[in-house]
Parts: C-alpha cells; sequence; structure tokens
C-alpha cells in the first residue's frame, strides 16, 4: 500500500512540474514568452529606477501592423524592484511595439488617454477648459520594439522612460510697491499665469494638440511680502513663452522675454526659475534660470 502510495505522489510531482514548464517562461528557453524590464532615466541619461519616483507605468501593446493588443500597469513597487516583465501570451515569431506613459493620473485624473485602436488613435492630452489646462503629472515616455527570433528574444530588452514636461516655480521681488501703485491692498492673493504650450503628445511622444496656458498654484512667502510657487509646477515643453501676474482681475505686469532678452521656455526634466521684479517706474523684468531636475538631491514633482 505504501508503494502504491509513494507511486501516486510522484506521479502528482511529475505532473505539477511539468504544468509550471509548460506555462511560464524559462531563461534557457524563451519561445513561450517576451521578457524585458523597464528602466527610469532622468534628462541626463541617469539611471533612477531605483528611488522610487515612478508611481506607475502604463505600457501599450501592439501588434506587427501597429493594431492595439492590450494595456499593462506596472506599479511603484514593481519598478523600483527592476522585476522582469513578462509578456506571456505572444510567441517568439512576433514583433511587438510597445509604447510606456509613466505617471499618467497619478495624482487624479489630469489628461486624457484616447481609445486605441491603432498606435496611431494613442494620445495623451491635458484636461483642458477655454484655453486653461490642468498642470500635469510628472509626465515620462518611451517606446521599444520587440523583435524576437527562433529560440527567443534577440536581445536582452529594456524599456526606457524619460522625462515629457518640465517644471516651472516663481517667486516675485518688490511685490507691495506695484500693489500700492495700483492701489491694491497688500494682502490681495494673486494668480501667475504661463502661455502658452500644446496640449498633449501623440504615440511617439510628440508634442500635439492645442495652445493652452497655465495658472500655476501660488501662495505668501513665509514674511507675507512676496507671492510664490510653493512647490515646483508642471507644464509642457514649450518655447517663446509669457508670464504674467495679476490680482483682482487687474494685471500687474507680464513679460515675453527675460532680462537679457532671451525667450522664456520650458524644457522636458528641467526646471525654469522666473524673478518677476518691478522697476521704480513698475516695469516688470524677469530673471530666469534653467537647470535639470530628477538627479538624485532633488525630488521628481508630481503636481
Amino acid at each position: 500500500m505504501k508503494h502504491i502510495l509513494f507511486t501516486k505522489e510522484l506521479l502528482l510531482l511529475v505532473v505539477a512540474v511539468f504544468v509550471m514548464i509548460a506555462t511560464s517562461c524559462i531563461k534557457e528557453d524563451l519561445d513561450q514568452c517576451y521578457t524585458l524590464k523597464l528602466k527610469v532615466e532622468n534628462i541626463k541619461g541617469d539611471d533612477i529606477t531605483e528611488y522610487g519616483w515612478m508611481e506607475s507605468t502604463d505600457l501599450y501593446i501592439f501588434d506587427e501592423n501597429l493594431n492595439y493588443l492590450e494595456k499593462r500597469r506596472l506599479d511603484k513597487n514593481f519598478i523600483r524592484s527592476r522585476n522582469e516583465i513578462v509578456l506571456d501570451g505572444y510567441t517568439a515569431d512576433r514583433s511587438l511595439r510597445i509604447v510606456a506613459w509613466g505617471n499618467v493620473n497619478a495624482l487624479g485624473e489630469k489628461q486624457s488617454v484616447s481609445e486605441a485602436q491603432t498606435i496611431e488613435d494613442l494620445k495623451v492630452m491635458l484636461k483642458s477648459q477655454d484655453g486653461l489646462a490642468v498642470t500635469p503629472d510628472s509626465l515620462y515616455y518611451g517606446s521599444e520594439q520587440v523583435l524576437t527570433k527562433a529560440g527567443g528574444v534577440a536581445k536582452e530588452t529594456e524599456i526606457v522612460i524619460r522625462p515629457k514636461v518640465g517644471t516651472v516655480t516663481i517667486e516675485t521681488r518688490g511685490l507691495q510697491e506695484q500693489l500700492g501703485r495700483m492701489g491694491l491692498r497688500s494682502s490681495v492673493d494673486c494668480d501667475f499665469y504661463l502661455n502658452n504650450t500644446l496640449s498633449g503628445f501623440d504615440y511617439r511622444g510628440t508634442q500635439i494638440g492645442d495652445s493652452v496656458y497655465y495658472n500655476p498654484e501660488g501662495a505668501w512667502n513665509e514674511s507675507g511680502v512676496e507671492w510664490i510657487t510653493p512647490t515646483m509646477q508642471t507644464a509642457c515643453p514649450g518655447q517663446d513663452m509669457a508670464v504674467s501676474i495679476s490680482a483682482n482681475g487687474v494685471s500687474l505686469g507680464s513679460a515675453k522675454v527675460d532680462e537679457n532678452g532671451d525667450p522664456i521656455y520650458t524644457s522636458a526634466g528641467e526646471n525654469t526659475h522666473l524673478i518677476l521684479e518691478w522697476g521704480e517706474g513698475g516695469t516688470l523684468s524677469v530673471r530666469a534660470t534653467v537647470r535639470p531636475w530628477g538627479v538624485v538631491e532633488e525630488d521628481i514633482p508630481m503636481h
């Protein structure tokens, strides 16, 4: 009887091992499914995958004819741990195009993603009303063609995603004097405005859409005399932009170039710091500094 029971247990073990082999990807034989990893880089090309700045990443998968197949979502822990992405269900004789978008709607519904039947349908667009756009999430983008050959994947594959938006910080100098010139209370709240950029991206990560402007968050500084952005404010990349400030609908000044006559701009993976300063006659000038973000000592902005 013991011999019969042992034989049955051995047969069950053999069957279980066979099922595992038949339904999983083995590193020595990748005919059954693709495997790849996600890598997050800053604008300088530094690997920042493990710092946990990526809340989630959506993989949009298309076939050889660029028809939509499915979407896979990777969460923060999966990305940070550099886990292997297993695209099961696809044989080794196929070619897949994968478009990756990171941090889309990580902090609420800030972007809309079009339903894709083909790859050209895939668009990530900022939500806006009457030209005023919601500040985007800290979007990252990447694309990869997964090519295979008989016997498995042709090479060890990574999908690399990099920043697609920039940020802006703004502060005033001499605001109280300008409020006095305009006959406004010294404690009146102000509004920053930044324009213009395009409103979205296509499947290539190229900017598309309508021209939009932003109303970055503002607050009084600690001393209560200057108006500032309390954190880095995200914005799509834009050239020849304008910055302005108003209070109670009254314009306090605007500028399209900095104090050197150079255009004001935002670029992916960099922060544009603007100092708005009024001269004695109330003329506004702008000092602009642009520097990369996403390095180890800086936080990735998620606003």
